[in-house]
């Protein structure tokens, strides 16, 4: 549970950010990056993947180092 939390913040707080910007302030996001043809929706849309894909392998690291090891101590003792 220590890690949940603090792992869910990170994977919630950003995407409801991101989703209230484009209800509320759309015109932030399509501003256009410097030099360039891309949306700063389309590479904060793009980062929040990646950051969301990040927080899942850390969790999947956490729970393969650590629970896992507990559920089968636990099975082998039932």
């Amino acid at each position: 549970m220590k890690i949940i939390c603090p792992l869910l913040f990170l994977t919630i707080a950003p995407y409801f950010c991101f989703i209230g910007v484009i209800a509320f302030k759309p015109k932030i996001f399509s501003a256009l990056i410097v030099n360039t043809h891309i949306s700063l929706g389309i590479f904060l849309g793009l980062f929040l993947i990646f950051l969301i894909f990040l927080i899942t392998l850390l969790y999947v690291h956490f729970a393969n180092k650590y629970i896992e090891p507990e559920i089968r101590a636990i099975n082998n003792n039932a």
